[in-house]
């Protein structure tokens, strides 16, 4: 994809802690068109071994719950390219009170399988690396999650990010089911009243070889708007809360992109890249039936418009626009082999 695109350059401001960091718009939607819309993505489809393992995880935090479930249908399986000998099964849980920011578990029998990102250290690219959720008290959660088969990358971490100071922790458990779990410390949070002590996802990381190039298909491609850019490496050596060396944490810098169709941080994608700091690629195992983080799915007006428009920009398909069920669905390949499924509701 890099040698289409050019990177594209941005005022930036210095913030003391974290180096170079810009948050608003690029304006990139008008090169989109009218023909098509997307919305931020309101769904992470994760793929495990064992859907009932999930049952007491969400009971905990009071507010989630499942509403939906049942057998993926054949032309599903079909259309996610798996064997006939395949069966699944999924479960939908959502926050209580929200629209967006759901979590479908599928569960696939009858076919090899093996992790995603296997054994997998922050800077290992290829796929979906975490999706993002809101929590209280995460210092206690951290515990008690420890206890139930999840490791954090570190142990929870403050910061200062701009404006803000946050807790924050990235664990994942034994399906490679990874989740930033971050707590705001200040300014007080405002605007999420659904939560108490675990929020609906909000926002989801790729780890990138080329940058410029994911940058590119989601901004020149995809037209999405940049919520947030920054560059540079922790303030002081020390623990981090993506796992670098405490000695090298000062002097790996990371570079982030955070973009959305529309300018904010709800359904956002997060681009990371480390300089100087490579690992395993792991962009072909990063499919179903594998165990893992499998999409991201985007609601879209006008489906046949952009399935054009992402064939004439030359972009790998999972598959094209097929009916499955009461939707108009397509999965498209993020440069990183990230699946990203945009689907219309049939009328």
């Amino acid at each position: 994809m890099s040698r289409f695109f050019k990177a594209v350059l941005l005022r930036c401001f210095i913030v003391p802690a974290f180096g170079l960091l810009v948050i608003g718009s690029s304006n990139a939607n008008e090169s989109a068109g009218p023909s098509y819309t997307i919305e931020g993505w309101n769904e992470v489809l994760v793929s495990v071994r064992d859907i009932e393992r999930y049952t007491d995880f969400f009971a905990q935090f009071e507010t989630w719950e499942a509403i939906d479930e049942g057998n993926v249908s054949a032309s599903q399986l079909l259309a996610w390219q798996l064997p006939s000998s395949a069966q699944a099964r999924y479960r939908v849980y959502a926050n209580q009170g929200t629209v967006r920011g759901y979590i479908r578990l599928v569960e696939i029998s009858g076919v090899e399988q093996v992790l995603m990102r296997p054994d997998s250290q922050s800077w290992d690219t290829g796929g979906i690396f975490d999706i993002n959720m809101r929590a209280r008290e995460l210092e206690s959660m951290a515990k008690d999650l420890r206890a139930q088969d999840w490791q954090g990358r570190s142990s929870v971490t403050q910061f200062s990010f701009g404006p803000f100071v946050v807790k924050e922790w990235i664990s994942q458990n034994s399906d490679g089911f990874a989740v930033a779990f971050i707590e705001r410390i200040e300014p007080e949070l405002e605007g999420w009243p659904h939560f108490k002590k675990l929020s609906r996802t909000f926002n989801s990381t790729q780890i990138v070889k080329d940058i410029d190039a994911a940058r590119a298909f989601y901004e020149k491609v995809l037209g999405f708007q940049l919520y947030l850019e920054h560059k540079g490496a922790s303030k002081e050596p020390g623990e981090n809360v993506l796992g670098l060396p405490h000695n090298l944490a000062d002097k790996v810098e990371r570079t982030v992109f955070i973009l959305h169709p529309d300018g904010t941080n709800e359904g956002s994608v997060e681009l990371l890249e480390f300089d100087g700091v490579t690992g395993r690629d792991n962009s072909d195992r990063t499919r179903l039936p594998n165990i893992g983080i499998a999409a991201l799915s985007f609601p879209v007006k006008g489906i046949e418009h952009l399935e054009n428009h992402l064939n004439a920009a030359g972009i790998e398909f999972v598959h094209g626009v097929k009916v499955i069920g009461d939707k108009r669905s397509m999965i498209a390949k993020s440069p990183e082999g990230a699946w990203l499924e945009f689907f219309e509701a049939l009328e």
